[in-house]
């Protein structure tokens, strides 16, 4: 049965950390060296399991028998033992133990982007301490994540402090380490229009497809090739330098200058890097354009391919969303900033093993539907949530998950009325 092969995966990757704890932990001579009633595997199920309750709600109720109930104090003192790694190394054991996953043209879509994740308060706490517009102060971490678009399950994420918001480095770290499938193709927004990132990814032979700022601003890598104001597929080669010679200056639509403050890795040994991609632009109104920068070559993927791979992108942004309101990632259970990114790791191991699970499950279609239904990914992560604790069985569990059905609307164009939600703190959760 589905669920319980991809359980017996993911229980299977829990327990592979587990028995290299000394791995995971901070001091590895002491931490989960004695036997107690909350283990390390224990503990990261419970982590998992944890909802939006105060803790000690949800020990009683992962805890059902009085004799193995730990205090909080206890469980806080277990956790302080467990680095974030742990989870880091219990996602890519997980993701990557399956074969079965969707492809387009052969190649997974891969999106890249980043989310705000607002956090308790810590005046103290420079490195997360960020302020709004009113000049009032709030704590943030910052999560980047690799995204699979087509089986929506993340192949990579990191957390970095409010303060030290770097999108495209943590993605030239995720390409160095390729911790997800050979045959993929990396999308982003324009936040990743840097030189640095595209000839990373040039140079790894990773496959990208990024937006980038209209021909006409001037911050755009576009801005000084003297490109048509019109539609055009062209490719295009510049030479990127820190060098202001005569040559470099008169010629600048052959030669970029990159600022001393602007990072690049790439520099030859004479001080140059050239650069060849792929440039297209289209209408997306009657006076709006939209640019993409790729090395994706024109006899496997035209224009139109091109447009639907980088809407495929959007999937990320649901994805987030979906964490923070669905999964609750916006209620903690501590003020630690350990603790919070073991909850935050936690919430996406859930929902990778919610869009597995769901993913695998066949919804039978009807002809008197008016659209094409999908999994509702709210009732499934609450009828997961009820299987993992063994309330209900594996039957059971497939049964809601046809049950409960979502629409597929494509292209819809209104404004979702849409009210965000800041951190629940943790002192005022209720019981």
């Amino acid at each position: 049965m589905i669920p319980d092969n991809v359980l017996n995966v993911f229980n299977r990757s829990i327990k592979m950390v587990c028995n290299n704890i000394t791995c995971y932990c901070t001091d590895p001579v002491s931490d989960f060296t004695r036997k107690r009633k909350l283990t390390a595997e224990t503990l990261i199920h419970f982590i998992i399991q944890m909802q939006s309750k105060s803790l000690n709600s949800e020990l009683c109720e992962y805890f059902t028998n009085l004799n193995s109930l730990p205090t909080s104090s206890a469980l806080c003192q277990q956790r302080d033992k467990l680095d974030i790694s742990a989870f880091q190394r219990i996602m890519h054991l997980f993701v990557n133990a399956f074969d079965s996953y969707k492809t387009w043209k052969g190649y997974h879509i891969l999106a890249c982007d980043g989310s705000d994740v607002n956090i308790a308060y810590d005046e103290k706490d420079k490195e997360t301490k960020r302020e709004n517009g009113k000049n009032k102060p709030f704590s943030q971490f910052h999560i980047n994540g690799l995204y699979d678009c087509l089986n929506h399950v993340f192949w990579d994420t990191s957390i970095d402090t409010a303060a030290k918001t770097r999108e495209c480095a943590a993605l030239m770290e995720m390409i160095m380490k390729h911790e997800y499938p050979v045959n993929s193709i990396i999308t982003a927004d324009r936040g990743y229009e840097k030189y640095n990132l595209i000839a990373c990814c040039i140079e790894n032979k990773q496959k990208f497809l990024f937006r980038t700022k209209d021909i006409n601003v001037y911050s755009s890598t576009l801005s000084n090739l003297n490109l048509p104001n019109a539609e055009f597929d062209l490719d295009i080669s510049k030479i990127l330098s820190r060098k202001q010679t005569n040559e470099t200056k008169s010629n600048k639509q052959k030669y970029t200058f990159i600022s001393n403050k602007s990072d690049f890795d790439y520099f030859d040994t004479e001080g140059f890097y050239e650069m060849n991609i792929r440039v297209v632009r289209f209408k997306i109104t009657d006076d709006i354009y939209e640019c993409l920068i790729t090395n994706l070559t024109r006899d496997e993927f035209d224009i139109n391919d091109l447009k639907k791979m980088y809407h495929m992108r959007w999937d990320i942004e649901t994805a987030f969303k979906s964490l923070k309101y669905i999964i609750g990632m916006i209620s903690f259970h501590s003020k630690k900033r350990n603790f919070i990114q073991q909850e935050i790791y936690a919430a996406i191991l859930l929902h990778c093993l919610t869009n597995i699970i769901t993913e695998r499950i066949e919804i039978n279609q009807s002809d008197k539907w008016k659209h094409y239904y999908k999994t509702n990914l709210s009732t499934a992560v609450t009828n997961i949530r009820l299987w993992l604790k063994k309330i209900i069985s594996s039957a059971e569990l497939i049964k809601r998950v046809k049950k409960y059905l979502a629409p597929v609307r494509p292209d819809r164009k209104y404004q979702r009325n849409m009210r965000p939600k800041s951190v629940v703190p943790f002192n005022t959760k209720a019981s």
